[in-house]
Parts: C-alpha cells; structure tokens; sequence
C-alpha cells in the first residue's frame, strides 16, 4: 500500500489543527492589526500558526520553523515554512476563502507541501519526485491519522489550453501595489488577452486552483521573502509526476521574485512583457 510520508502527515495534521483554529475565530473577530498597507494580521493567524508549530514540534522538535506571523524558531537542515492563514484580508471580512500553507525544506530543497482550505474542506499535498494529490476532507477517515492512504487521494495531472483567449486565469497583487506598482503591466496584458482573470485573494488556494486545472495559470506578485503562502505548492512545480504540465503549464517557478507564475516559461510572452520586471 502506497503511503504518504511522515513529513506530510506532520503537515497535514498541523493545517488540521490550524483549520480548528480558523473556524474558531471566523467572523467573530474583536480586532484586526495591519502589518502595512492592506496587510491585515488577526488573533486568529497567530493562534494557528502556533497550533501548527506546537504540532510539527511535537512530531519533529529538532527541525527548525520559519512562520508567517513569529519568524524563525529553532535551525537545522530541515525547516518548515508556514503560513497559518493565507487570505487574511478575506478572513478579516468574513470572506469565505482561505487556507493554511505548510512545507518543509530540507538544505534548501522542499521535500513536501500542504495546502488546505479550511471551509471548502479541501486538502493538497505534494511530494518531491511523487507527485501532487488532493482530496476532499468529507470522504476521507474522520481522524487525520488515517489519511495516509495514498489510494484515498486523487492524483493532479495537468490539462493543456492551448488558447489563452479561452483561459480563467488567476492573479494577485501585494498591499502596497499604489507604490511599487508590482503585476500592474503584467495583469493589464492579460486582461486584454485572456478570457477572465480572477483575484481570488490566496496565493495558496490560486496554486492550487492551477494545480487541479481550475485556472491553467497563476501569476503572481510577491512583494519580498514572504514566500510561505506559495511555498507549498511550489513542490508541485518540481515534481515530475505532478500537474504542472503542457502548453500552458510549464515545470518551472520562478520563487521569491517579484513575478510567482506556474507556467512562468509562456507568461511573459503571454503578458506582452518580455523579461521586464518590477524592481
């Protein structure tokens, strides 16, 4: 029997645990702090984020974790990188659209990925040189300690779209787009080429649309090293039986630089932009 690894199912109980948190606080939130410009952080993002590394510790004390909300805790060759909850804006709004993000590092390799969203009830998983998976919380064991059955989850593979006048595509932009202008020139191309262009606002739940063919492209801006909310599923990207995939869907991402794209070989041709970038 095929089974996920260890390592994923530390992750996957983690996002569970985050995911409780998440419900917990949703819509009942006495108060929302900004980071920066429309950068919201809530009680709930540092409740699940220390939810999540009270887990991984459990399972892995000697492994460092470098989180969205507290930094870096601990060192080592291994490091988790997490974000608690992606799509605080949405979150903090009662929008219905958000996700816990974790994945593990090995000297600078990711290893393993999870994305879940907590209302959907939807979990992503991915593993270097296995592939990519998803499954639907409701038709999986109740407890996580059973999900490690690989023949409950089913595998992502890419479909090709040739024409990107046929293509919903997905995007974002940081809080503080008004200055550095970050994904403007690349979104306005897009617009005038492609069929629809969503800004679902989870960098994390926009992969992982890409990586089950909801959307064949995600392109976005990253603003900085802030790169937890896309880090898991960027292994999707290097996995060579995963989803990324054909015409559209390209094995290469370009990480922690301004432009984030699965698919990055064909989107600046598509956007009209050359190999032109934000600063």
């Amino acid at each position: 029997m095929a089974l996920l690894s260890p390592f994923t199912m530390a992750a996957l109980r983690a996002a569970w645990a985050a995911g409780e948190v998440h419900r917990a606080f949703f819509g009942r939130l006495t108060r929302v702090d900004y980071k920066g410009r429309n950068d919201p952080v809530t009680e709930a993002d540092r409740a699940a984020e220390a939810a999540i590394v009270r887990t991984i510790q459990q399972a892995y004390p000697d492994h460092g974790v470098l989180g969205e909300e507290g930094g870096r805790q601990g060192d080592g060759p291994y490091t988790w990188l997490v974000d608690p909850l992606d799509g605080t804006f949405n979150y903090a709004n009662a929008i219905p659209h958000f996700a816990s993000s974790i994945a593990l590092e090995h000297e600078g390799r990711l290893v393993a990925g999870v994305v879940m969203h907590t209302i959907l009830g939807e979990a992503y998983v991915a593993e270097a040189d296995r592939g990519a998976f998803a499954a639907t919380l409701r038709d999986l064991p109740a407890h996580v300690s059973g999900w490690g059955d690989l023949s409950l989850w089913r595998r992502l593979r890419a479909r090709r779209t040739a024409r990107l006048d046929q293509a919903t595509l997905s995007t974002g932009f940081p809080g503080n787009v008004a200055e550095t202008r970050l994904n403007l020139d690349h979104f306005t191309n897009l617009l005038l080429r492609a069929a629809k262009i969503r800004n679902m606002g989870s960098a994390a739940l926009s992969l992982a649309a890409a990586a089950t063919c909801v959307v064949p492209l995600r392109l976005h801006a990253q603003a900085g090293p802030r790169a937890a909310a896309t880090t898991a599923l960027r292994v999707l990207a290097t996995s060579p039986n995963g989803p990324v995939r054909g015409a559209v869907t390209q094995a290469t991402i370009r990480f922690s630089e301004p432009m984030v794209a699965l698919g990055a070989a064909d989107a600046d041709h598509w956007a009209g932009t050359g190999s032109r970038h934000h600063p």
